[in-house]
């Protein structure tokens, strides 16, 4: 190992370790009287060192992203643990006061990423670094500033946006001064500095690169921002369909060519399970209709629990930055969620279990087993482990864990999501349910199972659509496609397909994808600007403030009612935006 990468090691050590390791805290140690950084940006290993501590910092967010996209949503609900804020961001009573909604967290980080950005173009300019150090340095930074500028627009809507250096200790005084901006011309700000980035590609540095490393056990392969993911999320808010899919699909078929088989044929494709621990995601019984041998060890739920390392961890995640179970804070979700080693102050909510207990799998049990495989039930009450799962051993001391932010189960719904507003409905229907295969072929079956006897057959295996809806499930004895082990969201979990009539329904089957959500991405951080995209594009407040008011109606809050009358409103949609 060369100097710098030894140097970038230990800068990742630093940033796998504690999580919080900055490059400049400029907000809360702000030196007197001027920001001084010319000695920070001196050569590419300063470079990697700026965007390893913003990321550090950026791991600092997830508390906050988790309980303001959860709570405010249907999923999850407090615990008699929580206190009064907590409980106010999940019955939609937030005052101002409440630090939970303290927008200032999310600021830190993207002034930090404007100072790299701006330093990264002097760097270039004065040829201490090359320019393709600086298309995927200024790239990546970039892209993750426009992931949180999304989130600031889902949570606050009207914002400042703020793209150059805060350097006088004056002007951060006055940031909340800075004018606002309304979430559409956002939308549309964030699409056109994304769009110009030099560098797209979906992983954001190659293998080789001093930034991608594996150390003590974890690897930093992942950690850094997917970029296609975020122009996908930016155009399907903005409501431009065919780019969103576009950049989706982009990352679909991002390894198809891949010299490993079983990468070619299972990253991010929702496979089926192969007896390999490359297709270990599915949820499975060691005997077939017997629900005492679910699979806890292995299978769906060793997506959560698996280290980011393994096959079956990488194939499904496109970003997720670990924990280092050694060092403080560590994994913040484990003081939040555990009943046994955190303080329990929030549980899955009602309407949660309910859902996954209207389900029906294909074996007959009357329950979607991922419920099981997302919380379990403990004598304080429903305990979340999603995400905690990978502690193990699980002790007092062990803070290790992961925060899985992109992953191919999301990048489908979103995917499909487009297709089926973009005329695409049967596409999206396939991935959502039984997969490519199954649902466009045409010919003969044996046993309930395909058998194909001529290519006329096996050429139905593919979709007929022009790119980016094209994915080819052609298989045979001689001939395999990169999509003929996609099986479905809901086929990977067991579950019964829905009605094919959904194919030809939009409003329908786009009701269903984010139910379908509920069931896979529980607790992950996606459920508010899922109900938030949704009402908004239909302009249907009701989608939204009907399920927020039956998780506050099924959990015995008082609240419920007064929570739906306001939420009717879409300007209360939004927290409100306080600079302390």
């Amino acid at each position: 190992m060369d100097f710098n990468k030894k140097v970038i090691a230990l800068l990742a050590v630093a940033l796998l370790a504690t999580g919080s390791w900055s490059c400049k805290k400029i907000i809360d140690e702000a030196p007197l009287d001027k920001l001084d950084i010319t000695n920070a940006y001196r050569n590419v290993a300063d470079a990697d060192a700026a965007v390893i501590g913003i990321y550090g910092q950026f791991l600092g967010l997830q508390k906050t992203y988790i309980l303001q996209n959860e709570l405010r949503a249907d999923l999850v609900d407090v615990t008699a643990n929580a206190d009064p804020y907590l409980k106010q961001l999940a019955n939609h009573t937030t005052t101002k006061d409440n630090p939970y909604v303290d927008p200032r967290p999310y600021y830190q980080v993207v002034l930090n990423c404007n100072d790299a950005l701006k330093n990264f173009k002097l760097m270039v300019d004065d040829r201490r670094m090359s320019v393709d150090d600086y298309n995927k340095h200024y790239s990546d930074i970039g892209a993750l500033r426009s992931w949180i500028y999304l989130q600031l627009g889902i949570q606050y809507g009207s914002i400042p946006y703020i793209t150059e250096p805060v350097e006088k200790v004056d002007d951060i005084k006055n940031l909340s001064a800075y004018p606002r901006i309304s979430f559409e011309e956002l939308l549309t700000r964030l699409i056109d500095f994304t769009e110009k980035l030099p560098y797209k590609e979906v992983y954001a540095y190659p293998a080789g690169n001093p930034l991608v490393v594996t150390i003590d056990g974890s690897s930093t392969n992942k950690l850094f921002i997917c970029k296609p993911f975020v122009l996908g999320d930016l155009y399907l808010w903005n409501n431009n369909y065919t780019k969103a899919a576009e950049n989706y699909e982009k990352i679909m078929d991002v390894e198809n060519n891949n010299t490993n088989i079983n990468i070619s044929f299972n990253a991010y494709k929702v496979g089926y399970y192969l007896s390999s621990d490359y297709t270990d995601q599915s949820v499975r019984y060691l005997r077939a209709q017997d629900e005492s041998t679910l699979l806890v060890d292995a299978g769906w739920r060793t997506i959560f629990s698996a280290p980011n390392t393994s096959n079956v961890w990488n194939i499904e995640f496109l970003w997720g930055i670990p924990y280092n179970a050694n060092y403080k804070p560590g994994n913040p979700m484990i003081e939040v969620c555990s009943s046994l080693y955190g303080k329990y102050l929030i549980k899955p909510s009602q309407l949660a279990i309910d859902n996954w207990n209207a389900q029906r799998q294909y074996s007959g049990i009357p329950y979607d087993a991922r419920g099981k495989l997302s919380y379990s039930t403990t004598v304080a009450g429903p305990v979340i482990t999603k995400l905690t799962d990978n502690i193990v051993p699980a002790t007092n001391f062990n803070r290790a864990g992961k925060w899985g932010i992109y992953r191919a189960a999301l990048l489908h719904l979103r995917f499909s999501e487009a297709a089926n507003r973009d005329g695409k409905g049967k596409l999206g229907w396939a991935l959502l349910n039984t997969g490519i295969a199954n649902t466009f072929y045409v010919g003969t079956y044996v046993n309930g199972a395909k058998s194909p006897v001529s290519f006329d057959e096996i050429n139905t295996m593919q979709t007929p659509y022009a790119a980016p809806y094209y994915f080819d499930a052609r298989s045979n004895n001689d001939y395999k496609s990169p999509w003929y082990r996609n099986t479905g969201i809901r086929s990977r979990a067991g579950i019964t397909a829905l009605d094919i009539s959904l194919q030809n329904n939009v409003l329908g089957l786009e009701g269903k994808l984010i139910d379908e959500g509920a069931l896979e991405l529980a607790f992950e951080g996606n459920r508010w600007p899922d109900l938030l995209r949704i009402a908004r594009r239909q302009n249907n407040p009701a989608f939204l403030a009907e399920r927020v008011y039956q998780k506050l109606l099924k959990d015995g809050d008082p609240n419920a009612s007064a929570a739906r009358e306001k939420l009717m409103t879409p300007a209360n949609w939004y927290l409100p935006f306080d600079w302390k």
